[in-house]
């Protein structure tokens, strides 16, 4: 497989270095590659390479937005506007029809950018334990959290990436020639699992750090419980849950709630650094103003954002709960709502209409384990626990406490979440883990043999992902549809 995915991470890694071009780099011969070899023999260039995969990985789940249309727009959540309309297709207005998406093929059919995240962390695994520990500032402590560092982003990775496309290529070890790697078939999901499972046992027995932009023990904890409830392992779910939840989190108050989104709150786990940079541009608008228009965005029509679906507003919402307004405003002259969460929106060189948008992109947070765990509790059969912890984020909300049994408590629990992280990335990932694809508004749109032929993961563009590997095969409900 000429293994176009590995190639950029090249590029990021040097450029984040400062040692080369990325052309000269890539321009390497294998057999001669005496550059690489002094690079990945000094620890100062491992933290680098550390912070260049952070780069990539932020790159690509902002590509295109994916992140939020493999999440929300997927699920129904959000109505894309006319303005965006090659996206109509895979919304609910085209019935969630992912095999059209004019010009996004790049980012919603190729997974190319994600390997070249697991390119580069499989590189730092393989060269750090090569490295004397004396050479690292902390020692054998920071050499091995560096390496944790890079198995967590592995398994972020190949997690993400097996929620959208299914089963993925179980991608194990660096290539430094992506001229010479041999065709690679798609591994089953368990087979990704448990290779997840063991990336992040190692992760949470050696993450040193507590940054919330880095991978930390609690972010390894998270995403654990969440690859365990997506096996339907709900035992450990409960038990990875558990253990983030006593680590010393705690929930913002309801008047505190938009701090969330600011980055660094008392709730968040894990999120991605997004602040803008004067010095290097950091900050992209263009990824969260695709929420926002007048009077957040000044002049910007409704036509040109997402609004929230009509039927979740109407079937979902209160509009006098506490959280309501924390979470959506109407645009400027409409009675449409849009959402805020990432709407730290600052002016700069006025009066022009130049600005960025300051928030985080937050990935974990307690509210998500709270109710993960109360989806574990439910299915583990304990049912007083499970609805405790959802009360516990209704009650936040301003919502009254429930008193549900049943599949009527498993029902609100997924809509508790659908709430609580709506345009957070998550819901399309609940509704298939939590099996409401034939329940609710969805089974308007999944039939039995959608859902048996997996039509609720994405295509692959095999017009440029074949040549690459011929022994992939595309997803089987898209083959004919």
């Amino acid at each position: 497989m000429k293994l176009n995915y590995i190639k950029r991470a090249c590029c990021y890694l040097l450029v984040l270095a400062s040692l080369s071009s990325c052309q000269k780099y890539i321009n390497l011969e294998p057999e001669n590659s005496t550059y690489d070899e002094v690079f990945w023999k000094d620890a100062n260039n491992i933290s680098k390479a550390t912070t260049g995969g952070y780069l990539l990985l932020r790159n690509a789940l902002r590509n295109e937005r994916s992140y939020f249309i493999f999440g929300d727009v997927a699920a129904g959540n959000f109505a894309v506007g006319p303005d965006h309309w090659n996206m109509t297709d895979f919304s609910k207005a085209g019935n969630f029809y992912f095999n059209y998406a004019a010009y996004l093929e790049g980012a919603l059919w190729n997974w190319t950018r994600f390997y070249e995240i697991i390119n580069q962390a499989n590189r730092i695994i393989e060269n750090t334990p090569l490295i004397p520990a004396e050479n690292f500032e902390d020692g054998e402590a920071q050499k091995n959290s560096l390496i944790a560092e890079a198995r967590f982003t592995r398994a972020f990775v190949n997690f993400y990436m097996q929620r959208v496309w299914g089963d993925i290529l179980l991608v194990k070890q660096s290539y430094n020639d992506p001229q010479n790697i041999p065709p690679i078939a798609r591994s089953p999901q368990k087979e990704t699992i448990d290779f997840c499972i063991e990336d992040l046992e190692f992760a949470i027995d050696h993450l040193i750090t507590t940054k919330k932009t880095i991978a930390n023990k609690g972010a390894a904890q998270a995403l654990l419980a969440h690859v365990y409830a997506w096996s339907h392992d709900y035992v450990n779910a409960e038990k990875y849950a558990n253990e983030v939840i006593n680590a010393g989190y705690s929930l913002e108050s309801t008047a505190d709630y938009r701090k969330i989104w600011l980055g660094n709150s008392k709730e968040s786990i894990f999120e991605i650094y997004m602040q803008f940079d004067t010095k290097d541009g950091e900050n992209d608008a263009n990824f969260y103003n695709i929420f926002l228009a007048d009077p957040v965005v000044k002049g910007k029509g409704v036509n040109s954002a997402w609004r929230l679906d009509q039927q979740v507003l109407e079937e979902y919402f209160n509009e006098d709960e506490a959280r309501f307004d924390s979470v959506f405003r109407k645009g400027d002259g409409s009675n449409l709502f849009f959402l805020r969460k990432y709407d730290n929106v600052n002016y700069y060189q006025l009066p022009t209409t130049n600005y960025t948008i300051n928030n985080n992109l937050v990935i974990f947070r307690l509210a998500d384990m709270y109710l993960l765990r109360a989806e574990a509790y439910y299915k583990n059969g304990k049912t007083q626990l499970a609805l405790d912890d959802l009360n516990r984020i209704r009650e936040r909300a301003g919502l009254e406490k429930l008193n549900a049994s049943g599949d009527n408590l498993f029902t609100e629990i997924f809509k508790e979440r659908r709430r609580e992280l709506i345009g957070e990335g998550s819901t399309q990932f609940d509704v298939i883990r939590m099996g409401f694809l034939n329940k609710l508004e969805f089974s308007d749109y999944y039939t039995e043999s959608r859902i048996e032929k997996q039509g609720y993961y994405w295509p692959l563009d095999m017009r440029a992902l074949l040549p690459q590997d011929e022994l992939l095969t595309q997803n089987p409900w898209w083959k004919n549809n």
